[in-house]
């Protein structure tokens, strides 16, 4: 059994990309996240399909290309980010309200993390994906969870954006963990009361998020980092 009761991940791309052409390889990563809920369920492309929950950035993935390279800095074209709710405490709400609870937490994490970081909230837009993942004991459990695409630039007060950059090393991704898990907790303790805790040890429940870390634009970029998303999703997919 998964202990945290939520995992999210982020990661950049790159105009360079891994093999010259950054943009190609985010637009073949958009396809897939379009069209696919896992590496070998395929959703038949037709005119019409509309999967993303636009909020600024586009509600196709042709639009949320063009509008990433409009709001792009220069070293990042977009960052991608995945929040993925534990299946088993999603297997204890109602079947009915998962998608839209999975929806509303997306939302309200993006929403908090810029906050914590002293930024505006920039435009992005998400894709909702539904696969069955396998427990240790093989079982088979539905695994909701939703890819985010989010600019390389956030708006200022002024009017002029400015690159917007998550560093490891300067507590950001423990930031969005520390965000993802209260917030996880908010809908858990809303919906269930305090019974679902006792999945859970107490460690791994929210502390405090502390005060608010800056925005930093320096140039320097962060490592891809091992969480225990891996386990779930393959780093490295081969997206055609």
């Amino acid at each position: 059994m998964d202990k945290a009761i939520i995992v999210p991940d982020l990661q950049y791309a790159s105009h360079q990309g891994r093999r010259g052409n950054g943009r190609q390889e985010f637009r073949r990563k958009l396809k897939y996240f379009t069209y696919r809920n896992d590496r070998d369920g395929h959703i038949p492309q037709q005119r019409g399909l509309e999967r993303w929950h636009d909020c600024g950035l586009g509600q196709t993935y042709g639009d949320i290309l063009k509008h990433c390279e409009a709001l792009s800095s220069r070293n990042v074209l977009a960052w991608t980010w995945v929040i993925s709710p534990a299946p088993d405490l999603m297997a204890l709400l109602p079947e009915r309200e998962r998608e839209r609870l999975v929806c509303e937490l997306t939302e309200a994490i993006v929403d908090a993390y810029y906050d914590a970081r002293g930024g505006e909230i920039p435009e992005y837009s998400y894709v909702m994906h539904d696969r069955l993942a396998k427990t240790e004991t093989g079982k088979e459990v539905q695994q909701l969870h939703t890819h985010i695409i989010l600019p390389g630039t956030v708006p200022m007060p002024d009017g002029v954006r400015q690159p917007f950059y998550n560093r490891k090393n300067k507590g950001h991704l423990d930031l969005l963990r520390a965000i993802s898990t209260e917030q996880m907790t908010l809908v858990l303790d809303n919906r269930l009361g305090q019974d679902w805790r006792q999945w859970r040890a107490d460690d791994e429940l929210p502390v405090p998020i502390g005060q608010e870390i800056p925005t930093d634009a320096s140039s320097t970029l962060p490592l891809s980092t091992q969480s225990e998303l891996d386990r779930w999703f393959p780093r490295d997919l081969d997206i055609q």
